[in-house]
């Protein structure tokens, strides 16, 4: 759907000021959920505009048209520099509600894979791996990335029942997305759950999560 001239005129000055908030504070502010489906719905529009002018006798206007659309992809990219640069350095700490209440979907998918990312980068600069003995597993599930339109389901939560293997995982990730036989789940650090063996096994390989073992008496 093409946008008005009133409506894209909105969503520049909603993007002006939004790189004015960023810019004077230290921590990430909070935007709109569709503000980056709304930004990209104005450029689409005005290009659109600008397809319908070209002509000799509507030289001007294509003109003006293709300069409001440079200046809001300028401010635009002026303000996601900003932004992102806040959730980088974000990803590579503890994340808490409080960051990422302020993120859109698209940015809480990037500040999780981020901060994973560098942690397992990390771990492996600094920690020595013990050799195990060698064991065959079967190939496992994968994580599947999460798509913003995605509604998944906390884990523990009206979780179905499984006729697979299950076992029993403690969580050392947040916000960490999951696909298994049984269903999609978020998982958070911390929390303690059973699942089908095929998916804890990919998550600990990849040092998300560890085994939790029960102590024989």
């Amino acid at each position: 759907m093409t946008l008005t001239a009133s409506e894209i005129d909105k969503i520049a000055r909603e993007i002006r000021d939004y790189f004015r908030q960023e810019s004077a504070t230290v921590q990430i502010q909070k935007i709109k959920p569709n503000f980056y489906e709304r930004a990209k719905e104005a450029i689409e529009s005005l290009d659109e505009m600008a397809r319908s002018n070209i002509s000799p006798e509507r030289i001007d206007m294509y003109r003006k048209v293709m300069d409001k659309r440079d200046i809001i992809e300028k401010n635009l990219r002026n303000f996601l520099l900003k932004r992102y640069e806040k959730i980088l350095r974000d990803s590579l700490f503890e994340i808490g509600s409080s960051i990422m209440d302020r993120l859109t979907s698209q940015e809480k998918i990037f500040i999780m894979d981020m901060h994973n990312r560098m942690a397992l980068y990390i771990d492996g600069l600094i920690q020595v791996k013990n050799i195990a003995p060698k064991e065959e597993i079967e190939p496992v599930e994968e994580i599947s990335t999460v798509h913003p339109d995605h509604e998944k389901t906390e884990a523990g939560k009206h979780m179905p029942e499984s006729t697979d293997p299950m076992k029993l995982v403690s969580v050392n990730a947040e916000y960490l997305p999951v696909a298994t036989s049984i269903g999609d789940f978020y998982l958070h650090k911390n929390d303690i759950l059973y699942l089908p063996v095929k998916a804890a096994e990919l998550i600990i390989e990849k040092k998300y999560a560890r085994y939790v073992e029960f102590s024989k008496k």
